[in-house]
């Protein structure tokens, strides 16, 4: 097997081993059209570098000369059929044919031009005839105007994908070399051979023409990937030759194969892998504070190239990643032995999802959004990340140690939203590395929230001190309002934790509705917590109920609502649904019953019948309830402007008696009586009857002591209006 290198021009004449003699080229009517003309984004870009590398190889120091790689072809007729190389002998081709025409080079010098030519289509052949015969106007700004303006040149031509991109590529090589000369003799005599590639015969190759048909069948242009994966094949090369072999024997045989179970629709897994190789890649670009672009070709240099002093370790991480997959003898199985879906279990860290397989979630979808939103979100990332880390170092981690460490990556992304971020994530996957490799959480880093991460320290020494608790703490942890924070509950009464544990389990596991929950609270005290001047109560939502259980510095009364909730949970009755009955009922017809607004609240459903569970109480500066009946019932959660009423008047209004004798709108508006033309307010001391210029008709006051009522005042307007309105 000849693997002498060779030029272009030397290719002509040249005799191999069996005694043929090449003496012309000739593109085969299989072969595609020439491509590397497209302007196509990504073809454009490849065919840029490809036209520098050949410039600097001809304008620059020996050390710039370049070899093209492996050509291969049969030999017929003593012309070479190009099997692999038709892209690179066509721009060959042009560039003699550039430097030879703008140069004036002798006919006879550049004879074996003649020799190259097309059998896609007549076109292309005839063509290429006439550009070797053809004297140029090189004063010209674009040679492809001079040719097309031709008597020669046929209109049809512009029809020839073929004839189209060597125009192009005439135009590019125009644009790099007008102002170069004296480059003839360095591209085709001596011994330097600036511009030089292998040939091999497939004859001495011992490959069938089955073989060179199988691979020419398609007649498709490169893919994106295919683009890319010749170019990353490329920057591998320049940096280890060793990881080159290594990649080029993997890529098309392992790391494929382990990507078809996730092929797309079409049957093609392109995209898949493409995704997988740019989660991989973001994840080194993030630790090691590298800028992330979206071009994939200028992104991989970056990373993986030859100016990163890192490179080789980035690839060897890079193949490491994939490796572990096809390593992995069943990937869909091995998720569902660390992750649960819905609902806990031993042993598993539990995802509060449908699809546990993050590896095709991965594939699938990083990179995508949906709006603004990321398919492939924050938390997959760093659960992925830290399922990553552990395949690559499985063999120095248990898998016991592995589970126990990304219970806490889980909980430490799901409660640290607000620390979630793109500019963050340099910090954030750090944590997750510290955390899969050496169970090491850093206080101070840059990563997820403090307090959780602090909560996670107090766990894990928690755990050793208590080991037979632990699968009580995992069962709190995994509840789905909790979902990893255990702060409502705490670690401090370790003699009540299993009790605390356990019933809020069962509290809030759906058989009683939020509402009567929030009621039987009430019975016991105020639990709400404020959010600069908002109220928030547990609605009939998880998430409110969620964002109460979770501390946070935006919100003031986190202690207040852990106590309440310790109150009601310290108990041992087993029915916690009679329990809760009862608490409201003994609260509710109990005569020592204070009428604060906890009882309206309690006694009267209307006043919750906000859809944000989410209250306002005005004429109220220190935050504290003090004009405890003055109030606003908010529809929607962050703002007055939104739909809300006074819950007194939203009471009143939802009597059966007064719909149809009074009016009630939106926005803290007051009630209409309709054929009184008068409005009802409600004030902390009573209700007040205004005219329609706002003139005071009359006040309904409500006996009070210490501030509290001491009537219902609920019960006192529902009297006084069923007489006043008939």
């Amino acid at each position: 097997m000849n693997s002498t290198p060779t030029t272009f021009k030397q290719i002509f004449g040249q005799k191999l081993e069996n005694e043929t003699t090449i003496n012309g080229i000739e593109i085969p009517i299989i072969q595609r059209d020439y491509a590397q003309g497209r302007n196509t984004t990504d073809v454009t870009r490849i065919r840029n570098r490809f036209i520098n590398v050949l410039y600097k190889a001809l304008t620059g120091s020996a050390d710039d000369a370049v070899k093209l790689d492996f050509i291969y072809g049969n030999i017929e007729d003593e012309k070479l059929i190009p099997l692999d190389g038709q892209q690179r002998l066509t721009t060959l081709f042009l560039l003699h044919w550039y430097v030879a025409k703008s140069e004036n080079i002798a006919t006879e010098d550049y004879s074996f031009l003649n020799n190259f030519t097309y059998k896609t289509r007549f076109s292309s052949q005839h063509f290429c005839d006439k550009l070797v015969n053809c004297s140029p106007d090189f004063e010209q700004e674009k040679l492809s105007t001079w040719i097309k303006d031709q008597n020669w040149f046929m209109y049809s031509w512009e029809n020839d994908p073929t004839v189209k991109a060597m125009l192009v590529v005439i135009d590019d090589l125009h644009k790099a070399f007008k102002k170069e000369t004296n480059l003839w003799k360095k591209l085709t005599e001596g011994l330097e051979m600036p511009i030089s590639f292998y040939f091999l015969a497939l004859e001495e190759m011992g490959v069938t023409d089955s073989l060179y048909i199988k691979m020419n069948s398609r007649g498709k242009p490169l893919t994106p990937f295919e683009h890319f994966k010749a170019e990353f094949e490329k920057t591998i090369k320049e940096v280890s030759l060793a990881q080159y072999e290594e990649f080029i024997k993997k890529v098309d045989i392992d790391w494929i194969d382990m990507f078809w179970k996730y092929r797309s629709e079409n049957n093609e897994i392109d995209e898949e892998f493409m995704r997988f190789y740019r989660f991989i890649t973001e994840m080194i670009c993030y630790e090691q504070n590298i800028p992330i672009i979206n071009n994939d070709f200028d992104l991989s240099a970056k990373v993986y190239g030859i100016q990163n002093s890192n490179a080789q370790n980035n690839l060897q991480f890079l193949f490491n990643a994939f490796d572990s997959w096809r390593e992995t003898e069943n990937i869909g199985e091995f998720f569902n032995n660390i992750f649960s879906k819905n609902e806990p279990e031993p042993n598993k860290v539990l995802l509060y999802t449908e699809t546990v397989n993050l590896f095709s979630m991965c594939c699938h979808n990083y990179g995508k959004t949906s709006g603004k939103r990321r398919q492939f979100s924050f938390i997959n990332t760093f659960l992925m990340y830290a399922v990553q880390l552990y395949l690559i170092h499985r063999n120095d981690i248990s898998v016991e140690a592995f589970i126990k460490r990304l219970r806490i990556v889980r909980n430490l992304a799901l409660n640290s939203q607000d620390e979630t971020r793109e500019t963050k994530l340099t910090g954030l996957l750090q944590d997750v590395k510290n955390i899969i490799l050496e169970e090491k959480i850093e206080l101070n880093s840059l990563g997820f929230n403090e307090l959780q991460k602090q909560q996670e320290l107090d766990k894990i020494l928690w755990r050793k001190k208590h080991p037979e608790l632990e699968v009580c703490l995992n069962n709190l942890e995994d509840q789905k309002l909790l979902q990893g924070n255990i702060a409502i509950i705490g670690l401090d009464n370790t003699e009540k934790f299993q009790m605390l544990a356990t019933n809020f389990i069962k509290l809030f596991n759906g058989d009683i509705h939020y509402k009567e929950i929030s009621k039987a609270l009430l019975t016991v005290g105020d639990y709400t917590q404020f959010v600069t001047w908002r109220v928030l109560f547990g609605n009939h939502t998880d998430s409110s109920w969620r964002e109460l259980f979770t501390p946070s510095q935006k919100r003031r009364g986190f202690e207040k609502t852990k106590e309440v909730l310790s109150l009601l949970l310290d108990t041992k009755d087993v029915d916690l649904k009679s329990y809760i009955t009862n608490l409201i009922d003994d609260y509710r017809n109990n005569e020592n019953t204070i009428k604060n607004w906890r009882y309206y609240f309690i006694k009267y459903p209307n006043m919750r019948a906000g859809k944000s569970g989410v209250f306002n109480w005005y004429n109220d500066p220190s935050r504290k309830k003090e004009n405890q009946y003055d109030m606003y019932m908010m529809n929607t959660a962050h703002a007055l402007s939104g739909r809300h009423w006074n819950p007194f008047l939203y009471e009143v209004f939802q009597n059966e008696n007064f719909k149809t004798k009074t009016t009630l709108e939106e926005y803290g508006a007051l009630i209409i009586l309709n054929e009184k033309n008068q409005k009802l307010a409600s004030k902390n001391d009573g209700w007040y009857i205004y005219d329609f210029e706002d003139n005071l008709i009359q006040r309904i006051e409500i006996a009070q002591e210490n501030g509290n009522d001491t009537e219902d005042r609920i019960d006192i307007i529902t009297h006084f209006l069923t007489s006043y309105l008939n």
